[in-house]
């Protein structure tokens, strides 16, 4: 698998753009629990989106994008193919013995 980092810009937030957040984020969520997400951001103005996908090749993570449910509210969308993503492993909670 490959990994492609997306830049995804927005226009000022409307109610349009909020009433699509809820279902945006359920799916998003749901490619996180596929791991095809690897990595999900977004700007704290709300105007940029930037992610990593896990995806064989550009098309694939392209036609994922194009599946996000914000995606007609996207002004302009960037692929950037990457070498290698590496991120901090997440840490497992402590075990308690109660």
């Amino acid at each position: 698998m490959a990994a492609f980092f997306f830049q995804l810009e927005l226009p000022v937030i409307n109610d349009s753009i909020v009433a699509t957040i809820p279902t945006h984020r359920l799916y998003i969520n749901k490619l996180f629990a596929e791991g095809r997400i690897l990595s999900y951001s977004v700007s704290a103005n709300r105007s940029m989106v930037w992610c990593v996908i896990n995806a064989e090749e550009e098309q694939e993570a392209l036609e994922m994008v194009l599946s996000f449910p914000l995606y007609p509210h996207f002004t302009d969308v960037i692929c950037h193919p990457l070498l290698f993503h590496n991120t901090l492993p997440t840490a497992m909670p402590g075990i308690s013995l109660n």
